[in-house]
């Protein structure tokens, strides 16, 4: 499998487009989140340009809507294209009874629990009931399930229904390890790319939920690159100069975009390699005819350079 993690578009830094990160040989294509919709139109054009892919996996990794603003619009096309889909999430509901014995108040009832959470994961049920009414099949994304090649790595059942019970417990933000509740418990997909290194890609997920990470040869690093989420990932490394990091930060200017620019300068103080990073372009791995190369991989290239030739 190779990977492409898409970028801003046509030199727009201004627009939050969110994460959107391709996993993909001649026959599969994953889409890990789709935030915006300009990314569901490159990934059509990719699929245009590579006709003998049939079979489309989604993966979701959490509710926040830049990493599902665009899967409405993807899976649309998928629709009417006849491709065979299958749409991986968090299916918050089969978790309801654990979670309302988490929150053991004596007040709340299964099905007052299960609206609370259809409410609060708003995002994720409107996709999940668009992809129902496509017909497409869709996957419970809890630890072991199978995305091809890939898995599903995290969290586990304890986190994830401790993170639905933390978000539907009051109308305030909830926070877990710093994080928003919707970010703290992302799915995490693992694979092996063409190149036998083992990535991690983990959305924003708060560092406390990620496991083994010693056992991973490229990482991404959460929140499109959250300098105290990354130092704490750097920490927990045995070694992490021998790691590679991947951040998707297509966040926007907005001021609370949050985004990597300190994370890169802490990088280069503290002499990392530098992360590849969807700041600088798309960014490829192994590597392709564009772009810089290093170590077998490719960063720096725009979308509106390359015309989507991937």
């Amino acid at each position: 499998m190779r990977l492409k993690a898409l970028s801003h578009y046509n030199g727009d830094m201004d627009t939050r487009f969110g994460d959107c990160i391709l996993l993909y040989d001649s026959t599969f294509l994953v889409v890990y989140d789709c935030g915006h919709i300009q990314h569901a139109s490159e990934v059509e054009k990719f699929l245009r340009k590579n006709t003998l892919i049939s079979q489309v996996y989604i993966v979701i990794s959490h509710n926040d809507s830049d990493h599902t603003d665009g899967v409405e619009s993807l899976m649309e096309y998928l629709h009417s294209n006849g491709y065979d889909v299958t749409v991986y999430s968090s299916l918050y509901l089969k978790s309801a009874r654990k979670v309302l014995e988490l929150l053991d108040d004596g007040r709340r009832t299964l099905p007052a629990t299960k609206q609370h959470i259809l409410e609060t994961f708003d995002n994720i049920k409107n996709i999940i009931e668009k992809a129902h009414g496509y017909g497409f099949s869709i996957k419970n994304a809890t630890v072991g399930t199978k995305v091809l090649s890939g898995s599903i790595v995290g969290p586990t059942e304890d986190e994830f229904a401790a993170v639905v019970a933390q978000a539907i417990e009051s109308d305030n933000v909830t926070k877990i390890d710093g994080e928003t509740v919707m970010n703290a418990a992302s799915v995490q997909l693992k694979y092996k790319l063409d190149n036998a290194e083992t990535i991690l890609l983990c959305g924003d997920a708060s560092p406390a939920y990620l496991h083994y990470l010693d056992n991973y040869d490229l990482i991404q690093l959460p929140h499109h690159g959250k300098l105290d989420n990354a130092q704490e990932i750097f920490d927990v490394l045995k070694d992490s100069y021998s790691k590679t990091y991947l951040i998707s930060d297509n966040t926007g200017s907005g001021a609370t975009s949050g985004g990597s620019d300190k994370l890169v300068e802490y990088m280069e103080n503290e002499h990392y390699s530098p992360a590849l990073n969807t700041k600088s372009g798309v960014v490829s791995i192994p590597n392709s005819a564009y772009g810089y190369k290093s170590n077998n991989r490719t960063q720096g290239v725009k979308l509106g350079e390359m015309d989507c030739k991937f």
